[in-house]
């Protein structure tokens, strides 16, 4: 009933042969700049640790020592931590004590303190970060200014090496 012709079902044909190769090469160009990316972070262990703490967090993360805002070489981060814990107030224990305990755990502990993380990259660019004062948040924001500095210096030792 319907006929075919060749010549349009061979044309289609290599157009799909020319796609597949094109994500063939795509996908091994993706995967040799992930290889890459491995082998450099190798011997950069804090480039790692660094991305992690900021995984959920609003802190720019690393690749090749690059954030979005500037060079980690060359750079600094200063955790300043002015006494950030979460704590009950008079008024929540007080309500919770009046409803049997039942508007303490809505109501939960109120925030006090500050803690900040104050980025300077090495293009000169300044950022300032706050940190909420949980305890999971505090820990990951020390584990970050922690690792920025030890990727900062080695990348200062390697470049001074060169």
């Amino acid at each position: 009933m319907f006929k075919r012709d060749p010549e349009k079902a061979a044309a289609r044909q290599a157009e799909r042969e020319e796609k597949r190769k094109g994500r063939a090469e795509a996908a091994a160009q993706r995967q040799a700049e992930k290889d890459a990316l491995k082998g450099w972070r190798r011997p950069h262990p804090a480039e790692t640790t660094m991305n992690f703490a900021a995984m959920l967090h609003l802190w720019p993360t690393s690749k090749y020592g690059e954030t979005g805002i500037g060079s980690v070489l060359g750079g600094q981060a200063e955790f300043v931590n002015a006494g950030a814990h979460k704590s009950w107030t008079a008024t929540r224990l007080v309500g919770g004590v009046a409803t049997l305990g039942t508007s303490a755990v809505l109501a939960g502990r109120k925030n006090k303190g500050a803690a900040v993380i104050n980025l300077t990259f090495g293009n000169g660019a300044a950022q300032t970060y706050s940190v909420t004062p949980e305890s999971g948040t505090l820990r990951a924001a020390n584990q970050y200014v922690t690792a920025f500095n030890a990727l900062a210096a080695q990348l200062a030792a390697e470049a001074g090496q060169q």
